[in-house]
């Protein structure tokens, strides 16, 4: 159920946001094979209460140059929203359509001054379509903005779980700023976070790319990691299982976050932090459906596109596809 008059107040929400690219929203004018830039909302004046699916972008990548990457996520939201809404919504099988979930396109947030002042409005915006009971998917952008992900998400609520699938740990200390790799240290060290380390689970982890510091400091907080070598083991489906276990024991909200940089750098070169190792584009995709699928599932992000080092839109066409995935579970609940 959604707070009273939610509709009334979006000049709160829209405040902090500049309106999607309407050159986006593919049509094939052809009735007979309708394209998702068709049947996703968009416009303020178009917002419904039915909403149950929001998306939001968040054009920056200040944190990954802070930390060191590769600069270009900042045009990952429109890379995503360019293929997303050439995809059609049929399902081969008995699933549902991902187009029975109404889903709202909010546009980007509107960067400020700072990163730090960004991710202020991102978490007030978070916050408030959580509030209303609607799902959102942030597109990044780096990873810093799981942190304010986080805080929106997580704001007035007593527990919390959180999976992060991923390469790195990003569990760097923000000193002297944070940045794309501090987000999982800035959740725990929040004053009264509502995160657990034992509702904290990283998965796709790969050895060589960490430090070992941050990952015997996770393990002795109660935080847990799967590494690469471990879904290959117990394979993508069980270690899922295991992970939402893990994340949402005693807790009826969980956020999901996939960075894009967890699959291996030949199905996805555009990333800001790149590996010829990793999960397969099935297995991403395994995840975003599994994802979908699991009520207590309230928040997920698709960050560290990089569309200056992609190659004929594969990792973006790759993350459209990880949001078909995931509105299809969404759909299938």
């Amino acid at each position: 159920m959604k707070f009273p008059n939610f509709s009334n107040n979006m000049s709160t929400v829209f405040k902090h946001l500049d309106p999607p690219n309407a050159k986006l929203f593919f049509s094939r004018n052809d009735q007979s094979d309708p394209r998702m830039g068709e049947s996703v909302l968009r416009g303020e004046k178009n917002f419904i209460d039915e909403v149950k699916v929001g998306i939001i972008g968040v054009p920056t990548d200040e944190g990954v140059k802070r930390n060191g990457g590769r600069v270009g996520a900042k045009d990952g939201p429109d890379a995503i929203r360019t293929e997303f809404y050439k995809r059609t919504s049929f399902v081969i099988g008995k699933e549902k359509s991902p187009v029975v979930v109404p889903v709202f396109d909010f546009g980007n947030i509107k960067i400020g001054k700072t990163l730090e002042e960004t991710h202020e409005k991102l978490a007030e915006v978070v916050h408030s379509l959580v509030s209303a009971d609607i799902v959102p998917i942030v597109l990044g952008g780096g990873h810093d903005i799981a942190y304010p992900n986080f805080a929106g998400f997580s704001k007035g609520k007593r527990t919390v779980g959180v999976i992060n699938i991923d390469t790195h740990l990003d569990y760097r200390k923000p000193i002297p700023k944070r940045n794309s790799g501090t987000s999982f240290r800035q959740m725990l060290d929040q004053h009264g976070s509502s995160l657990n380390a034992m509702n904290l689970v990283e998965i796709g982890i790969q050895s060589f790319a960490n430090s070992a510091e941050h990952y015997s400091e996770l393990i002795e907080r109660g935080a847990t990691v799967f590494s690469l070598r471990d879904v290959r083991v117990e394979g993508i489906t069980k270690t899922l299982e295991l992970a939402y276990e893990l994340a949402t024991s005693s807790t009826d909200s969980l956020y999901i976050s996939f960075d894009l940089d967890a699959v291996n750098g030949t199905d996805a070169p555009g990333v800001s932090a790149p590996l010829p190792t990793g999960l397969s584009t099935e297995e991403f995709l395994t995840a975003a459906l599994f994802a979908g699928k699991r009520r207590k599932t309230k928040l997920i992000d698709i960050v560290e596109l990089n569309p200056k080092y992609d190659v004929d839109g594969r990792t973006a066409k790759l993350a459209a596809l990880a949001l078909m995935y995931f509105l299809t579970g969404v759909a299938n609940r």
